[in-house]
């Protein structure tokens, strides 16, 4: 894989559930700000991005974020945001699921209610799982299939929207207050959130000590362009935009007619079930492989006898999935991943100071790519972490909390089981 192929995994998480779903609670929370919100959220993840070109153009194999914490802060801290990262990904995923829901609600103009949306997420858990043990190449198959097909309408109905934009509708009122900005910029998180998992396969790279760092600016760049691009569209072309269901569908219909609508409305599905698909073979594949360091039970990692892959870890994480996605909102996930997953990016950051200082000690190779202006770069990222942290309500932080305390029994058990068996 090259710099462009990593690359298009990267952009291939950003344009999921949040880019066709989020548009309208944007403009609902800071009206004619939301691309400003959202060119500012791109400014920090390009801070997080450099963090993770840095400590990523230092390792040759495949691990991300688990890796570069283990490599400067040792096995529990590496095991700590291995296990929120798979958290992460788990609430991410269910999002997705809700996603999914409200699409299908949008599409086929029915209510869709618990009972309807338990068969829909339960068919579709068997049969992403079923592709996950199959195999890597089949469920890869399946995931650059739909992937291929997303970001290909978007850009048309940028290109097209562009000449015919209400410029008048863009300009920005009176700023929004803090607890605005605060929610707005996490559902900008969230969008972006994903582009970094690029760095996991990073051993399949042809060149990853330079590869990643490349890809990472390159896939972020896009996903920027992307959606401060399609959510000027949407302001710029839907009246009433605070109560559009689906806001890009609706401004390609007011360039392209009601088969513009179904264009993005189809995409919108297929990305949704295209990251899904993609996710749930990254949560499995993380799960497996915390087991196979030892940090949590080896049963965790159990394999098929008949396909060689992870399938304890895809079942475990297929029931949990669902069981989340039942029973929490689309907007209430999205809050809990990125709660989750801001702490990787600090996690991250962190790691960049520690290697440095490390540097000449043996904790991990030399850095092919070092930042510039690192001590502001990470204050940056230290900082929007933590301005998103503190939008958490007490019920959110308490799960988060829970989930972490979760994460160190098991670590714990596993320990306490290894001294058992070693005496």
């Amino acid at each position: 894989m090259g710099p462009i192929a990593l690359a298009a995994v990267g952009v291939n998480s950003i344009i999921g559930a949040g880019f066709y779903l989020l548009p309208a609670q944007y403009f609902a929370v800071v009206g004619p700000w939301a691309p400003l919100v959202l060119l500012a959220v791109g400014v920090l993840m390009f801070a997080i991005a450099l963090c993770f070109a840095e400590v990523g153009s230092r390792f040759e194999v495949s691990g991300g974020a688990y890796l570069y914490v283990r490599a400067a802060y040792g096995p529990l801290a590496g095991f700590e945001v291995g296990w929120v990262l798979y958290l992460s990904r788990l609430v991410s995923t269910a999002a997705m699921f809700s996603a999914l829901i409200m699409l299908l609600k949008v599409t086929t103009g029915l209510e869709w209610g618990l009972g309807p949306s338990a068969v829909v997420i339960g068919v579709m858990t068997v049969v992403v799982a079923a592709f996950s043990i199959v195999g890597g190449r089949a469920n890869a198959g399946l995931v650059t299939a739909l992937a291929v097909i997303k970001v290909a309408p978007v850009v048309l109905l940028i290109a097209l929207a562009a000449p015919v934009l209400d410029t008048a509708a863009l300009a920005p009122g009176p700023a929004p207050g803090w607890s605005a900005l605060g929610a707005a910029a996490t559902m900008a998180m969230f969008s972006y959130a994903g582009f970094e998992n690029l760095a996991i396969p990073a051993g399949e790279a042809s060149n990853p000590q330079r590869d990643v760092p490349r890809a990472l600016v390159i896939s972020l760049a896009a996903g920027v362009v992307l959606l401060v691009g399609a959510n000027a569209v949407a302001i710029g072309l839907v009246n009433g935009l605070s109560d559009s269901k689906l806001a890009l569908a609706d401004a390609a219909q007011v360039v392209m007619g009601p088969a513009g609508w179904w264009m993005i409305a189809v995409t919108a599905i297929l990305a949704v079930v295209g990251s899904k698909a993609g996710s749930l073979l990254a949560n499995s594949r993380l799960l497996q492989g915390l087991a196979d360091q030892g940090d949590i039970a080896a049963w965790f990692g159990g394999r098929s006898k008949r396909y060689g892959t992870p399938a304890t870890a895809v079942v475990v994480s297929s029931a949990l999935v669902a069981a989340l996605a039942l029973s929490g909102t689309f907007q209430s996930l999205v809050v809990l991943a990125v709660g989750t997953r801001v702490l990787v990016y600090a996690s991250v950051a962190l790691s960049v100071v520690r290697l440095r200082a490390r540097d000449g000690y043996g904790a991990a190779p030399a850095a092919r790519f070092r930042m510039p202006l690192a001590p502001l770069m990470v204050g940056v990222v230290l900082a929007g972490c933590g301005g998103i942290l503190a939008t958490m309500t007490l019920t959110q932080g308490v799960a988060l909390a829970a989930g972490l305390a979760l994460g160190l029994l098991l670590y714990a058990g596993q320990a306490y089981q290894r001294r058992r068996t070693a005496s």
